[in-house]
């Protein structure tokens, strides 16, 4: 594909806001851990930014695929991947983080970093499955789903592809969200991440390759975010009422349309997302995601000092990304750094 369609990068650009929005957990404190009805709806709010990037991931690997030399564009993606796995989860090994010094010692950052290389330890799963920041697990889940979907993109054979992705997504269901429900199952493994949750999204996106642009589709874009925002939410609430097992929710079976219909209006051309400003900055979507932790941990000490001032806890979700956006754009100026940053 040598045109890029301005809307995918403005959506890419929303959606990266709306991850910092779940990492930044807004008013999380207000009624205890979790606890608050509007920390809640923000939080659940957020969550089709996730499901959205895998389904951009796959529409637009598919879009590019090379079917003369098939498996170029994957080998091309997973060293691309891999770099980015192995710098990023390295870079959140240093002790970076001095703003800790005040408040614990000399010793703190050093401290922190050992946080992040035990996360990164724990065991094999984490080690490949999770990364030494909570954020990183998105670049091995998406190289699974990628991974799985090449032969069969190869063979053009979509209805297995679809049937993989299905089961997997039936599994993240029952080993996460309704685990504690007459449809859980317990598995040894963090449901979330690897192909499980990954790979329907992903899937959906190639699939939407075959997906002509109508007025029609838009408008049926627009039907599906909706349909999937109103059940997720259902969903959510439903599941705390009755089950409680979570304070957050990550995905739902709602997030399945919720997440690929935010996707559609990205891909059609939704009107909200035709701005200038969106479309100039979301090519730096990629290098937000991997470095707003860094910008969030530096802010830790003021979490407890200015918890439920509204005037913080909204005021801090732009300040956050417009930091990591303004930080992005001036490392990308190194071609060594932006390699690890686009």
């Amino acid at each position: 594909m040598n045109d890029r369609i301005k809307t995918i990068d403005s959506l890419k650009l929303v959606a990266i806001f709306f991850i910092i929005v779940i990492h930044s957990l807004p008013f999380f404190l207000l009624n205890g851990m979790g606890e608050s009805r509007l920390f809640l709806i923000i939080n659940q709010a957020a969550r089709f930014a996730v499901p959205a990037f895998f389904v951009l991931s796959g529409y637009l690997y598919t879009t590019n695929f090379n079917h003369e030399q098939p498996f170029q564009s994957y080998l091309r993606s997973t060293k691309r991947l891999g770099i980015l796995y192995i710098f990023w989860c390295l870079f959140y090994l240093l002790p970076y983080n001095i703003s800790l010094i005040p408040i614990g010692g000399m010793h703190a950052p050093l401290d922190f970093a050992r946080q992040h290389y035990r996360l990164w330890t724990l065991g094999w799963q984490s080690f490949i499955f999770a990364g030494s920041k909570a954020h990183l697990w998105f670049l091995p889940a998406l190289w699974l789903a990628m991974t799985i979907s090449t032969p069969l993109i190869v063979k053009k054979n979509i209805f297995l592809l679809l049937t993989v992705a299905v089961i997997l997504f039936i599994l993240a269901l029952a080993g996460g969200p309704y685990k504690e429900t007459p449809l859980g199952i317990d598995v040894p493994i963090y449901t979330r991440n690897g192909p499980f949750f990954s790979m329907i999204f992903f899937t959906a996106g190639v699939i939407l390759t075959r997906v002509k642009k109508t007025p029609q589709i838009l408008v049926w874009s627009y039907i599906i975010f909706f349909v999937g925002l109103v059940w997720h939410f259902a969903e959510v609430f439903w599941l705390r009422e009755q089950y409680r097992s979570y304070y957050i929710y990550d995905f739902n079976m709602g997030t399945l349309a919720y997440g690929i219909g935010a996707a559609m209006l990205g891909i059609y051309g939704a009107k909200p997302l035709t701005n200038s400003w969106l479309e100039e900055n979301g090519r730096y979507s990629l290098g937000i995601y991997l470095l707003h932790y860094f910008v969030i941990d530096f802010f830790i000490p003021l979490g407890p000092i200015w918890a439920n001032n509204i005037f913080w806890e909204i005021g801090k979700l732009f300040l956050f990304f417009l930091l990591t956006l303004w930080l992005v754009k001036r490392l990308v100026r190194y071609p060594i750094l932006k390699r690890v940053l686009e």
